[in-house]
């Protein structure tokens, strides 16, 4: 087979350079995990002992070593940790999201409940689609259904008032630089017709 030429290399789209760094952290966290269980059983059978001892006791050796590292080390090993799970839950956001119709998939991440969302040890998300059909329920502009007003006739509502909160809402989410809420407040004004810069 010809080796591939690096003027033959397509460049690939930012969207799907996140998609595809997320498959391979996936595929290579899955072979890690069908490396160790292999490793495990070939262990426990060469010293006659229980699998499930062997991972009892691997489990027990990494909290003794993640309780003896220093803050700085932890923490920065937990802000991988989150970053990765939240690249897991963005992608299963995107995959979910477009079975429901979701149009802005950065806002419902930044909008979204995520206290029911797990990423398991195999990288496997659950709890995505009921917390998006949640946020969906709330906010069915980000599916592209206008929701329904809710004033009587002749009753119309205050567009200055309402521009002037989510004014504040976008200048709070800028200030304390969280550009994903930022941008999610935009979204959800512009649904509502009120311009914001």
């Amino acid at each position: 087979m010809e080796a591939t030429r690096n003027n033959d290399i397509q460049p690939i789209s930012e969207a799907d350079a996140e998609r595809i760094a997320d498959s391979l952290a996936a595929a290579l966290e899955n072979r890690r995990q069908r490396a160790e269980r292999s490793v495990i059983h070939s262990f426990a059978q060469q010293n006659s002992i229980s699998p499930v001892q062997l991972e009892d006791l691997l489990r027990q050796r990494r909290e003794r070593e993640r309780a003896s590292l220093p803050d700085d080390v932890q923490a920065a090993i937990d802000r991988r940790w989150k970053e990765a799970d939240d690249r897991l839950i963005s992608a299963e956001i995107r995959e979910v999201g477009a079975q429901l119709g979701l149009i802005d998939a950065e806002a419902a991440f930044a909008l979204m409940d995520r206290s029911d969302i797990r990423v398991g040890d195999d990288g496997s998300v659950s709890g995505v689609r009921e917390s998006l059909q949640e946020l969906l329920r709330n906010k069915p502009y980000l599916a592209g259904i206008p929701s329904a007003s809710t004033g009587r006739a002749g009753n119309f509502p205050r567009a200055d008032s309402d521009a002037a909160g989510y004014a504040a809402r976008l200048a709070q989410a800028r200030s304390s630089g969280n550009n994903s809420l930022a941008a999610a407040i935009i979204s959800e004004a512009a649904a509502k017709g009120i311009q914001l810069r």
